[in-house]
């Protein structure tokens, strides 16, 4: 009888000891995992699998393309003399006259066949020795006249108070490489009677220079102007695109 109440005793405690084991596992988030702190927990994911790397493909090749050979620029001098500089006019003879240039745009076309130093036209100014300049603008021949000087010019220049009549040139202390160009002036008057404007040749029309009056062709008049060459060409002139107006 002893016995029993021992064995009876014994399951009841195993019993007890295993609902007690249950009750101690709970169904949690891994912040809840028993002895470890929620600040602690790792977790751990599966890195993706990699994807595998594309052959890259080669760009198609291209035909190489062709660098034109830069247009050798054609040489008019005819030979020069190293050396030895000159000036040129270009006019011939006959009688000339004076144009007030104060509010108009006067110009010249021209081609220098070699380097120059400078370039400008013939100025009277009416025997007023004050009260008068003159803005000149030089620039590259490109393709017709409005082009040419709807471009950026390649010098510049202002000058006042020159002795009346005289060349009024714009120079520079590197010389200017041969090349069909546009030389612009625009006079200006500061005072009544102060003008500055050009000497030209009525009823000419020559084949080494195209004068324009306000941007456009002034037809049988010939600007007086002169060109200081660098070193002496055979022949002093080029020859003259189409103004294109």
């Amino acid at each position: 009888m002893k016995a029993r109440k021992i064995v009876a005793a014994l399951l009841a405690l195993i019993l007890s000891a295993s609902v007690l084991a249950g009750c101690s596992v709970k169904e949690s988030g891994p912040e809840q995992v028993t002895g470890v702190p929620a600040t602690e927990v790792t977790v751990i994911t599966t890195a993706p699998a990699e994807r595998p790397t594309e052959a890259p493909t080669s760009a198609p090749t291209e035909a190489p393309t062709e660098v034109p050979e830069p247009t050798e620029k054609p040489d008019y001098s005819g030979g020069i003399t190293e050396g030895k500089r000159c000036t040129y006019n270009f006019w011939g003879g006959g009688a000339t006259d004076a144009y007030c240039g104060t509010g108009h745009r006067l110009a010249v076309q021209f081609y220098a066949t070699t380097d120059f130093t400078g370039v400008g036209f013939h100025s009277p100014t009416w025997t007023a020795k004050d009260g008068y300049s003159v803005d000149y603008e030089l620039y590259v021949w490109d393709s017709d006249y409005e082009t040419t000087v709807d471009n950026e010019p390649v010098a510049t220049a202002i000058f006042e108070n020159w002795q009346d009549g005289i060349c009024v040139p714009i120079t520079f202390e590197e010389p200017m490489p041969s090349g069909e160009y546009v030389l612009l002036a625009m006079y200006h008057s500061s005072e009544t009677m102060h003008n500055g404007g050009v000497w030209f040749f009525p009823d000419q029309e020559r084949e080494d220079i195209i004068s324009y009056l306000d941007d456009d062709v002034w037809y049988d008049h010939v600007i007086r102007t002169t060109i200081y060459y660098a070193n002496t060409p055979n022949v002093k002139y080029g020859p003259l695109s189409d103004p294109g107006i």
